[in-house]
């Protein structure tokens, strides 16, 4: 990435298509917590300075950073993926263990104190409601849905930024 012999078109390819997919492998299930999405958020902006040889020193804004390097983000493409898979395991008819663990919810034992642990399903029930299960068995309903879920956290961030 550092390397000026490649110019900035296949830099961005080589991103999307090869560390990309590395960074948010597996990440359908994973449960984010703000701490997680900036470190990953982290890590691409550094990429991405790297491919326009950007030190830190030069003060660049990082908004001017992605719109010159045109790369995915990497927090939406996260976002999509947990959106498309959740819908994809809900509509399944076959009994799947990620179908079996997701709809299953233990009554007993007391709670600690404090704030709950962040659940996997909490981001989905902010955009899709207390009936985010029944949503997803509508197609079109969920897909309508998949972008004011992605979209939600990057608003966020630009408004903290």
């Amino acid at each position: 990435m550092k390397t000026t012999d490649f110019s900035k078109k296949i830099k961005r390819k080589v991103f999307n298509t090869c560390i990309l997919p590395c960074l948010t492998y597996g990440c359908e299930t994973w449960a984010l917590s703000s701490q997680h999405r900036d470190m990953l958020a982290h890590c691409q902006r550094a990429m991405e300075r790297s491919i326009l040889s950007i030190r830190k020193l030069d003060k660049q804004i990082n908004a001017d950073i992605r719109s010159r390097t045109g790369v995915t983000d990497i927090l939406i493409k996260i976002d999509q993926m947990k959106w498309r898979w959740t819908g994809h395991m809900l509509r399944s008819s076959h009994e799947k263990w990620s179908k079996i663990v997701t709809e299953w919810y233990p009554r007993d034992g007391k709670r600690r104190r404090g704030r709950p642990r962040k659940r996997w399903e909490d981001e989905l029930k902010l955009t899709a409601g207390y009936n985010w299960r029944r949503v997803a068995k509508d197609r079109e309903q969920w897909k309508g849905l998949e972008e004011a879920f992605a979209k939600r956290h990057t608003e966020l961030r630009d408004i903290l930024e």
